[in-house]
């Protein structure tokens, strides 16, 4: 038991920290170091799980790294029924033989579903795993058959778990043994599954970089790796950083204000960075220009790939986040617009066009604003956002900056030498005093739009008011 529980360790392994129990009335996740529900503190996987894991007390699940995993699996989950469940996962292991691959290892879930499990001598980014999975599934065609509950998933991340083979499923008590495609899936008994446990091989992250042509640079050898992920697996993320929409736009900003943190993190933190780009409205292009301009800031000491090829993996990055259209996760939260805003707004803009601008601009900076109230807005989604034609946009921002308004605190920004001729957007802070606003209004107006000022309007003053404060026909056009 102990070479089956080294080797089980070997393959799907990489931290000790975050790991899954499932039990007979359900599951329980545990970190190092965290109180569980019984009130203890949870201690790290450990080898007597694994032999009660084996004799089918329990099911040990394991999770991904921060950055690399082990091994990467195709998660067919199909309650609808077995059979197709098996259909699908022929079609996937075809498509993996189709290209070359055939060290894939298909073990039954214990349920209605198949794991298509690949292993790696030198790890892999989870998200170069994340890239093929979708590249695989995609290709295998299966995606029109998939709903809310019968499904393909890409495992393991550092949050999305899976089961380890040659278990006990706790609710059916079914095996979770090997099965060979050529035998119609037939689950292999505790003791053929062990034995063919120690016939799997291992293959290069390379052959799957190839297929996806992303390269993996980064010079951090295996052993540092598996020792960084088991240091860092158990470390609970503060309330505030959930993976959340608003998360990873701070962690974005963070990073394009301070840059890299630690060697290893380069490519995670550039995929980050341009997500954020992409979703504040930077065409590919132009994410590729920014993403040129932050690389070249970085401490060399914090990367080992040179610049050039840098630059080749930005824009091979690019590519591909736009052409599978990759976007953050975006929550539709309730922006607030306070009495006073809206009045500064009022009485800064003398003209229709730029109280509409402002309303748009001030929207989307208490969504995207770093913490020094710099924001990106370029001028197509200012067109989309207001109705206003681009070529007025940019006549009317022009004024807002001589009135004050707002700062345009950088502008035309191009790189040089990289063969790029687009533009990056301008930069904005609005000028509002932020300490002039009142806390203790007992009504707010909250939103989620960026052209709905008029609605603003009414909710803060009368018609009649608003008769007074406005031009008649600004007021006919804005109030109607």
């Amino acid at each position: 038991m102990k070479e089956v529980i080294k080797k089980l360790s070997d393959l799907y392994i990489i931290q000790r920290g975050h790991y899954l129990i499932q039990y007979k009335e359900g599951y329980g996740q545990y970190k190092t170091g965290q109180i569980n529900k019984s009130g203890k503190r949870a201690k790290s996987l450990a080898d007597w799980q694994f032999e009660k894991h084996l004799n089918g007390e329990l099911t040990v699940g394991t999770f991904g790294g921060k950055l690399k995993s082990k091994f990467m699996t195709f998660d067919v989950d199909f309650p609808s029924g077995l059979e197709m469940a098996k259909w699908i996962t022929y079609k996937i292991t075809k498509t993996l033989d189709d290209l070359g691959i055939h060290t894939y290892y298909v073990s039954f879930s214990g349920n209605k579903g198949y794991h298509i499990d690949l292993f790696f001598e030198d790890l892999i980014l989870i998200d170069h795993a994340q890239q093929f999975f979708d590249y695989i599934v995609k290709r295998s065609g299966v995606l029109h058959f998939s709903d809310t509950g019968n499904k393909v998933e890409f495992r393991v991340t550092d949050k999305l778990g899976v089961k380890l083979p040659l278990g006990t499923h706790q609710k059916t008590d079914n095996y979770c043994g090997f099965c060979n495609v050529e035998d119609g899936l037939k689950v292999m008994g505790e003791a053929q599954s062990e034995e063919y446990l120690f016939t799997v091989q291992k293959m290069k992250s390379e052959t799957i970089l190839n297929i996806i042509q992303a390269e993996d640079v980064d010079d951090i050898e295996t052993a540092e790796m598996v020792k960084t992920e088991d240091a860092i697996s158990p470390h609970k993320p503060l309330k505030n950083y959930d993976q959340s929409e608003d998360y990873s736009i701070d962690r974005a900003i963070d990073l394009l204000q301070n840059g890299l943190k630690f060697k290893g993190s380069r490519n995670n933190s550039l995929f980050l960075i341009g997500l954020y780009l992409k979703y504040q409205g930077l065409d590919l292009e132009q994410c590729k220009l920014e993403l040129n301009n932050w690389m070249e800031r970085q401490n060399p000491e914090l990367y080992s790939t040179p610049l050039k090829q840098c630059y080749k993996e930005i824009d091979a990055m690019i590519n591909n986040m736009f052409s599978k259209n990759y976007n953050l996760s975006a929550g539709n939260k309730d922006l607030t617009v306070t009495l006073e805003e809206i009045k500064w707004i009022m009485e800064n803009c003398p003209e229709k066009n730029q109280k509409l601008i402002t309303y748009a601009m001030l929207i989307h900076s208490k969504r995207h604003a770093n913490v020094q109230g710099v924001f990106y807005f370029p001028f197509k989604d200012i067109e989309a956002a207001t109705g206003i034609v681009e070529k007025t946009v940019r006549t009317q921002v022009n004024k807002l900056n001589e009135l004050n308004v707002l700062e345009i605190r950088d502008r035309n920004r191009i790189q040089k030498g990289k063969g790029l001729q687009k533009k990056l957007p301008n930069l904005y802070r609005l000028n509002l005093v932020q300490n002039s606003l009142s806390k203790n209004e007992s009504k707010i107006y909250m939103t989620q739009k960026q052209n709905d000022i008029e609605m603003c309007l009414k909710f803060y003053f009368t018609d009649k008011e608003l008769k007074k404060m406005l031009p008649r026909r600004q007021f006919e056009s804005l109030i109607g």
